[in-house]
């Protein structure tokens, strides 16, 4: 029998989030206090690490962009990354170019999706809190967002064999060139996506200042991750650089150290591990990943399009910026940065050069890639053998990451809304509670992760 004195609230299914995930929220009624939060990821653990296991390492790129099918891209090259960190492959110039712009492409699908599809269906007053009740009274701006959606696309699609699960990063460079004729499609795509960016930017951004509020209840300072390239704003390459609320740096490693700094526990109510800065322990270690991570972090960032709205950004959110509504706004920065990005990429004479690969010969070691996800730190880990086969693997997404924090805003904000939570009719709150969630974006079928259980 359940205690009359205690109330548990359950949000299930999370909506507009990808994957299955649900909130619980525990509430001593007559104290009125706050009892306890659970954040849960409840998608079915998909062993990804294990089916590498006695794989061929050339393998491993192909099998691991099947983990999310928004994601791919980024666990295609942390997959490839670090097969060449195991065997000390350099790549040539070339291949590292196309790499980087296929990488751009994802992050504007990905973050298109999410801001136009799950993000600004919130902060429109309409009643159809959805894609398509957001199509009704904002026909341009839909169709923005699919125009822009479809470019990233085009580019992966070009450069990565194809556009779901691409092909063409492995061991050693790419597989094939970029062709001069397609080089030129891909620019004149890029010229339209500015001109598309810049336009949508300017409404979106208005959007999630004027809604701000939504998010804007007292939020304890965390730590931030994200990759850094000499102070640059970086998604390919580059050194770990944490930082404290205020902006101070605290740790700055390479991806090979990730362990000394990264430690991972269990969680006894999800199927997600709970990461935390292993030299401060949890829960006082835990961080998060993602673009308004990768804003805090960076002391710099390229494109003359993208510091004028970085400017707004700050006049807006501060920087740093613990404000969760600054995740959709710095999302919205990275867009116009990744295509400022793509258009600088494929400018460069090299790209289309033949020299895209270099011979590769297996051997035994222990390689670790890392990426920025759209939605953050992506950690590839593999152990091989000497003939090339994977005998140990691990995988940490950016969900992973942040699962913990997550948790912890969630049991924020409703301690923050107890009484609206009391209430009958608390629909709206709750409404909060989901909006909090969606402002990380958190891909749930990517966190999914092997859960031991061990009887003594």
């Amino acid at each position: 029998m359940k205690n009359s004195l205690s109330k548990e609230i359950k949000i299930e299914p999370l909506t507009r989030v990808e994957g299955h995930g649900q909130v619980i929220v525990r509430i001593n009624v007559k104290d009125k206090k706050l009892k306890e939060v659970e954040f849960s990821i409840i998608e079915s653990p998909r062993f990804f690490e294990k089916f590498l296991e006695g794989k061929p390492a050339e393998e491993a790129p192909r099998i691991t962009e099947r983990i999310c099918g928004i994601c791919f891209v980024d666990h295609h090259l942390a997959s490839v990354k670090a097969v060449e960190d195991a065997w000390n492959i350099t790549i040539p110039e070339t291949a590292l170019l196309l790499r980087k712009t296929i990488h751009y492409a994802d992050f504007v699908t990905s973050h298109m999706l999410h801001i136009a599809f799950l993000c600004l269906p919130d902060l429109v007053d309409i009643e159809e809190r959805n894609f398509l009740g957001l199509a009704k009274v904002k026909p341009n701006l839909v169709k923005l967002a699919i125009s822009l959606h479809e470019y990233g696309n085009k580019v992966v699609g070009e450069i990565g064999g194809r556009i779901i699960n691409p092909v063409t990063a492995i061991p050693g460079g790419m597989a094939k060139p970029l062709t001069q004729e397609q080089k030129d499609k891909l620019l004149t795509e890029t010229s339209q996506a500015l001109k598309d960016v810049k336009q949508f930017t300017d409404e979106a951004l208005s959007l999630m200042e004027k809604k701000a509020e939504i998010l804007s209840y007292p939020v304890t300072g965390t730590y931030y991750m994200g990759l850094v390239n000499d102070g640059w704003h970086e998604i390919y390459d580059g050194n770990l650089k944490v930082v404290d609320a205020k902006g101070k740096q605290v740790y700055q490693f390479k991806a090979q150290e990730y362990l000394e700094y990264i430690a991972e526990k269990v969680s006894d109510h999800s199927f997600v591990k709970l990461p935390f800065l292993k030299k401060i322990g949890f829960p006082k270690g835990i961080y998060r990943v993602g673009p308004l991570a990768r804003l805090n972090v960076m002391e710099k960032i390229s494109g003359s399009l993208t510091q004028e709205y970085l400017k707004s950004y700050v006049k807006i959110f501060g920087k740093p910026s613990n404000h969760l509504m600054a995740y959709n706004a710095a999302r919205m920065l990275e867009v116009v940065n990744a295509i400022e990005s793509i258009q600088e990429l494929l400018n460069n004479e090299k790209i289309t050069s033949e020299n895209v690969r270099v011979p590769v010969k297996e051997k035994a070691g222990v390689g670790v890639g890392i990426v920025e996800a759209p939605r953050g730190v992506l950690i590839h880990n593999y152990q091989t053998n000497n003939d090339g086969i994977i005998v140990n693997a691990n995988v940490i997404s950016p969900t992973t990451h942040n699962a913990p924090s997550i948790e912890a805003n969630v049991q924020a904000l409703a301690e923050y809304q107890l009484e609206e939570l009391l209430k009958q009719k608390n629909e709206d709150a709750l409404w909060k509670l989901e909006t909090l969630i969606r402002a990380y974006d958190p891909c749930i079928s990517c966190a999914t992760h092997l859960v031991k259980i061990v009887k003594e």
